[in-house]
């Protein structure tokens, strides 16, 4: 299962690679998210952009079809309709080398500041992940981390095993928390709820990266 995917090249081992996750099936958002309008801009491309300026090169999607549609080379998953951990597994195996960091397509007040902050953590240590925890009780967000490439054999054999969820990664992979606004994690996942972050929230969404119209 760890062989590569045809497109896969060796790269240099300080690079970050940006993946915005776009296999989902958007079931309660009725419609493919990442294409769906926030401020002006397809909300999966203001994403793309938050992981471009925390310094993600390439920025790619994993899964899914509206990657094509945005202009993004798209990394299928190996294993298909098996949730985000077969996508995490995806990405780091094409990937191959340095550091991924991975951010769900529905974010749209995720900014390059936080994207830097998580890829700092990781580059601490070639073999540790920074995942972003939120709140006051510190939740572990691994849907929004930096992970070293390396993991994903370790990765994709959970995936075989039949595990599912984003947390299985974190009982195999060393992690730093990231201590990330609750901004960071506002997830659209229906159309109000989107419509409520753009516009609601924007009085309280000051730091760089992708501007709410």
């Amino acid at each position: 299962m760890s062989e590569p995917l045809p497109g896969d090249a060796p790269r240099h081992q300080n690079a970050v690679v940006g993946a915005v996750l776009m296999g989902g099936r958007s079931s309660r958002f009725g419609a493919d998210k990442a294409l769906a309008d926030a401020g002006g801009r397809p909300l999966g491309l203001r994403v793309a952009d938050a992981l471009s300026q925390g310094g993600a090169d390439p920025v790619v999607a994993v899964g899914g079809q509206a990657g094509s549609r945005l202009g993004l080379v798209t990394v299928p998953d190996r294993t298909a309709d098996q949730g985000p951990l077969a996508g995490l597994a995806s990405i780091l195996l094409w990937a191959r080398t340095g550091l991924v960091v991975v951010s769900p397509c529905d974010l749209p007040l995720l900014t390059g500041a936080h994207v830097a902050a998580l890829v700092a953590a990781a580059s601490t240590d070639p073999r540790r992940a920074g995942v972003a925890v939120t709140g006051p009780e510190r939740r572990p967000q691994p849907s929004l981390a930096c992970w070293p490439a390396a993991a994903g054999p370790v990765v994709q054999r959970l995936v075989d095993s039949g595990h599912r969820a984003w947390r299985d990664a974190l009982t195999v992979v060393d992690w730093a928390p990231v201590a990330l606004p609750d901004e960071a994690m506002a997830d659209a996942d229906t159309p109000a709820s989107l419509e409520a972050i753009v516009h609601n929230l924007r009085p309280h969404h000051d730091g760089p990266g992708p501007s709410v119209p």
